[in-house]
């Protein structure tokens, strides 16, 4: 009974995938696309046409709500252009589609970040079509911030970006054309041609490095209205009497230098100093010895300063301190 049981489940079966019908295969790439000439067609039924055509099974997101699209072909078109043509449609209503194993998902653009699209490593070479990806950049010269203050502007219209200050990373998601274009702008900036003007040295003549940048600093602040950072950075070598200057405008150079002139100088005395004279006697004891200044000299009469001496050492100097003029 049981060898019974188990040859008519085995034949039930064979029946069974013998009436299912088998899966069509895919159309070939290169073969002919039927032309599309609809005029304020449902967007959800155009979507339906374009899917059943490339053979694609996909699930549509519930927040997806109709729309109209209007396309006309006259040109001879193949299968293989029917993907830019949905993927474009999609774009357009602000829909993205996202591969999730053998189905794709249609869901909208912002809800696309939570989809597992597998991210790439600053990628070069981008699918002529409008898929979308998840680039992470690794600058080596701007900084994160910097740039993504650059590209912002220049992103697709659901294009999301994230800088990562700490490991000058950024994070950009956006269709496969777009990103292609935002590469561009990156190679163009993040580039040693533009390093290279962006550091300059100065040699340091007469006033310590480690002072002079406090007062560079203290400048550039203030031009900047902000007393947190400046456009200019610096850095001193007190060991070889050099400033370094970085700065993200090679213009600004210019300025830099024109105040690194007016601040490296000669030290000046202040008006109403006192300098002090130490003289060491040859014949004479320190404290036998008093000097009076010419009734014709209009300085104020110096004032005579005799230290004690030291044990053991010799008492024959003595110090005078006059004032400076007003």
């Amino acid at each position: 009974m049981k060898l019974r049981a188990v040859s008519l489940l085995i034949s039930g079966l064979l029946v069974v995938s013998q009436q299912t019908p088998a899966q069509p295969p895919p159309a070939p790439q290169n073969a002919p696309a039927p032309p599309f000439f609809l005029t304020n067609a449902s967007l959800l039924e155009v979507i339906d046409i374009l899917c059943k055509t490339l053979k694609i099974s996909y699930i549509l997101d519930a927040k997806v709500k109709g729309g109209s699209v209007t396309i006309n072909t006259y040109g001879e078109m193949k299968v293989s252009d029917l993907r830019p043509i949905l993927e474009t449609i999609l774009r357009m209503n602000g829909l993205a589609m996202v591969q999730v194993g053998d189905l794709y998902r249609i869901v909208l653009v912002p809800d696309s970040t939570r989809l597992p699209i597998h991210p790439q490593v600053n990628m070069k070479e981008f699918p002529d079509d409008e898929s979308m990806l998840l680039n992470m950049i690794f600058l080596k010269y701007m900084t994160a911030t910097e740039m993504d203050g650059i590209l912002k502007p220049f992103l697709g219209e659901s294009a999301t970006i994230i800088p990562y200050p700490p490991a000058n990373l950024l994070m950009i998601q956006d269709n496969s054309r777009n990103m292609k274009r935002t590469m561009e702008l990156i190679n163009l900036f993040d580039s040693d041609q533009f390093a290279g003007e962006r550091i300059q040295i100065y040699s340091i003549t007469n006033s310590r490095p480690s002072d002079l940048v406090k007062e560079l600093d203290t400048v550039f602040k203030a031009f900047a209205l902000s007393e947190k950072s400046s456009a200019v950075h610096f850095l001193a070598i007190d060991r070889i009497n050099t400033v370094l200057a970085v700065a993200s405008n090679p213009g600004a150079f210019k300025e830099v230098k024109n105040w690194i002139d007016k601040l490296d100088v000669p030290v000046r005395a202040p008006v109403g100093a006192v300098d002090n004279y130490v003289y060491k006697l040859k014949y004479r004891r320190g404290e036998t010895l008093s000097l009076n200044c010419m009734a014709s000299d209009p300085r104020p009469v110096p004032t005579v300063s005799i230290p004690a001496p030291a044990r053991g050492a010799s008492d024959r100097a003595f110090s005078i301190t006059i004032p400076r003029p007003v």
